[in-house]
This record gives C-alpha cells, structure tokens and sequence, in this order.
C-alpha cells in the first residue's frame, strides 16, 4: 500500500517537452494529494521520465532506471514513461520487475491513475499518433516561478532520415489557439512572465487544424502581464520572411528566433531530408538580421551523418561565419532503427567525427564572442532566473576571469562585482532562452529571483557575461566604489 502522505519525486531526461510532460503527470498527482519532493530520499512515488531520441540519451536513460531498480526498495512506486517506455516497453518490463508501472507517452491521466494504484498488470502504451494530450492547464511547474515553457503541438510530420521522433511521438497534432492562450492565461495569473514556445516543429503549428503561427502569436501578444515570448524549434524554409517580420513585430515576442539547421551541405541535407536551399536560409537569416540588428539567432548541427566529407565541414563552417549565429549546439550522428538513413554506408569514423564536431564549435565559440563583445557597456532587460551562493556559481565566475571588457573594466571587476563569500544572481537578458544558452551574473545581494532589472554587461566571453545593475550606484566605471 502507498502511504497516505505520498511525495512524488520526477527526474526527467531529455528535452524540455518532456518536462513538460514530467509537470503535467505532477499537476494530476499534485491534484490527487500527491507532494512534489525534490529530495529522492524523502519520496514513496519515483517517476523516470525517458529520452530516447539517440543512443547516448538511450544509454542514460536505462543507467538511470538500472539505479532507481536497485535503489527503489518494497515500500516505494517507481513509473518509468515517456519515449523509451513508447520505445521498448516490453523490455523494461522484462528486465526491471522492479518497476511498477511502465508507461509511452501522452496519457497522462491514466499513468496517474496507475500510479495512485500502486502499479499496472501491463504496459500502458498506445498508438503514438492516438495518445491523449490534455490537462497542461494543471500541471506542476518545475521552473523557476517566473518562466515556463508552453507546448504547442505533439509530434511530428517531417520525414528526417535520421530521426525517430515521428516513430515515437506520432504526426504533428497542433494544439487549439483557444486552448493556449487560456494555458498561458493561468501562467501568467500564477506570476509567469515569460514562456518559451516548444514542439518538434514549430513552424508548422496550426497547418493541421487551418491556423498559423503568426496568429497564434499575435493572441498571445495580447495577453496583459506578459513580458517575454521566446519561439524555439522553428523548422528551416517552413517560415515565411513576410511571417516571421509579423511575428518579430509583436511587441512582447523576444528578437531571438532558434532555427535548427542541421548542417550547411545541400548533398547532405538532400539525403537527410531537408530543406537543401541553403542560400534561401541564409539570405532569410541576414534579411531579418538587416531589419532586426538586435536579432538572436540560435541553431544546432548534426556531425557525422552517412556520407559527410571534409568539404561538407567546411561549408558548414563558411554558413556559421556568414550567418553569425549568437548559439550553436552541436551533436553526433547516431543510426536509429527504422530511420532511412541507418541502412546509408560510408559513415565517418568517430575520431574525426569527434574533431569536426570541436573544429565546429571552436568557430562558433570565436562567432559568439564576436557577437557578445558587440553588446558590451550597453544596458539590457534581465530577469534573475536564481541567486545562490558563490560556490554554486564558482565555474562561471571563473570562467569571466578571462572575459573581454567594456572600456575601463577589467578582470578585476570579477571580484569587486562577485566577492567570493557573497551570493550572485544568475539571471540572462533577451539574448538568452532559459536552460538552453548561456547566463548572466549580477551581485546577488540585494536580488530575488523573479526580479526585473536593467543590466549593463561589463564583460562577456562567448557564453556568459558579467553585469552590474543600473541603480546600483556603488558600482563606478572600473568596478571602483
């Protein structure tokens, strides 16, 4: 039996639609008297949330149910779901009897309702493209009070050769504009001031129920309390220029658009299956870079796929230069079953996938500290995200110590703005989407999280940056009281 004083612990792997996804499974044992615990130790209820979108993510997620399995004990409820539950029910049932229940994606009522009960005979997986998606209204936020991110739609429809998510999650099913701006409504009423949009593929919401996404984002520009809306995922060519000027134009929505490439070779994209009219992307990057120069653009790059020569590394490193993305992440090429592409030859070896991968990003690191260094001494809206002690800061202090500098500042600020004994806000400006770029570190003394204020950035490197806030008047030029 479940104690009458459940406490519910989650730890989810994996992208933040699946946090989504861990908050609303809290939201309904939160409603059922559940009590979310961030401590594993103090919890009766464990949920592991899954990713199994490659086989890195695959391997951590069965290292993380192989020690919750032997960690669990008689008395608690361990639900493993999400993606490798979807993806490979039957084994986890098999080789972890530990777990109680086992559970795909969606059906969040219902994995509720098995968790309350201690357990399920069976694996509760449906058809991806049938899984019920509803209740987000409800759910359980585990980012700071004053952030969220909002899922737009479930799956996907795009024929990518190397990606299973359709697989897993099903075709794209957007969800209803009504239905969001009643979402984000309640978040903002709960104190929310900025969401970050996810789906797989966000330019295309709304094509599968005859709406689009400038008209969702215009009803949701309206939404009184709401400062920053952040759009990510948007799918390359999917986006008109006349579009996304309409959507830039809205006064809340953040200039920082994240459009992931995947890689700069036509050949190579062609046997993707993607968009292969590189020129098209970048005469639409720099087009709205022209209109927009306070633009943020942010992308990510697969190394390593079937086929990739040295040639095709170097194209994607003149696209990065001639684009001038402020982000850029980075992964490897991993063959999944049933994808087109796991049956393509002449794969690379790991070695030099390994050193294209850092030839990579030490470009974009020179790309984004070019880009960063254009910001020094300028003043910006920030929101403080945290504050914590220095200790929990101390790589990144470390990190600014070898910071470029607005003029009359140096590497000394680092320890008259951040003392070593005092607390340091982390916080991040516009050019910054929550837990997915970089921050920004301000004297944390007089701050909380959730606060507004005006930043200036004294220094930056190409990922974080160190700041001072416009009314504290202590601070003079050069760090000097």
């Amino acid at each position: 039996m479940i104690p009458l004083r459940r406490r519910v612990w989650c730890l989810t792997l994996g992208c933040d639609k699946n946090l989504v996804d861990s908050e609303n499974l809290l939201g309904r044992l939160v409603a059922a008297g559940a009590v979310p615990t961030a401590r594993a130790q103090d919890a009766d209820i464990w949920i592991l949330n899954t990713c199994s979108f490659i086989e890195p993510a695959r391997i951590d997620s069965w290292a993380a149910l192989r020690e919750l399995a032997e960690g669990k004990g008689a008395e608690r409820v361990l639900a493993v779901v999400g993606c490798l539950g979807q993806d490979q029910p039957a084994r986890i049932a098999r080789e972890f009897p530990a777990v109680d229940v086992v559970a795909g994606v969606g059906n969040h009522a219902l994995v509720a309702a098995a968790i309350l009960a201690g357990g399920s005979a069976a694996p509760l997986v449906s058809s991806p493209g049938e899984a019920v998606y509803d209740g987000y209204p409800g759910r359980h936020p585990l980012t700071p009070a004053h952030v969220a991110f909002v899922k737009i739609a479930e799956g996907c429809s795009c024929a990518c050769a190397f990606c299973r998510i359709p697989a897993i999650r099903g075709p794209q099913r957007s969800r209803r504009a009504d239905d969001l701006v009643a979402e984000v409504e309640g978040l903002v009423e709960r104190g929310v001031r900025e969401v970050q949009l996810v789906s797989q593929n966000s330019s295309a919401w709304g094509r599968d129920i005859g709406d689009s996404l400038p008209s969702l984002i215009a009803r949701l520009d309206r939404i009184e309390g709401l400062r920053w809306i952040r759009l990510l995922y948007l799918f390359p060519g999917q986006l008109t220029l006349a579009e996304a000027q309409r959507i830039l134009d809205c006064p809340r929505v953040v200039p920082y658009l994240d459009l992931p490439i995947q890689h700069a070779s036509p050949r190579l994209l062609r046997t993707m299956r993607r968009p292969t009219d590189t020129e098209a992307m970048a005469r639409f990057c720099l087009a709205l870079r022209e209109q927009r120069p306070d633009l943020v653009l942010r992308t990510t790059v697969l190394l390593g796929f079937p086929g990739e020569e040295e040639e095709d590394v170097e194209a994607l490193a003149d696209y990065l230069a001639r684009v001038e993305f402020d982000h850029a992440g980075a992964y490897r090429y991993s063959p999944e079953a049933g994808t087109a592409a796991a049956a393509l030859a002449h794969r690379p070896p790991a070695e030099e996938v390994a050193d294209r991968e850092a030839r990579i990003m030490d470009l974009q690191a020179e790309i984004s500290l070019a880009r960063q260094r254009r910001r020094l001494g300028r003043a910006f809206p920030a929101v403080i995200d945290a504050v914590v002690p220095a200790a929990e800061a101390a790589e990144t202090v470390a990190s600014l110590r070898e910071a470029a500098w607005a003029p009359s500042w140096n590497r000394a600020a680092v320890a008259r703005v951040l003392p070593s004994r005092s607390r340091i806000a982390i916080a991040r400006t516009q050019h910054y989407g929550y837990d997915l770029d970089g921050v920004i570190l301000l004297a944390g003394e007089r701050r909380q999280a959730g606060e507004w204020v005006q930043a200036r950035l004294i220094g930056v490197t190409a990922f974080d940056g160190l700041a001072v806030c416009e009314d504290e008047a202590h601070f003079r030029e050069g760090g000097m009281a």
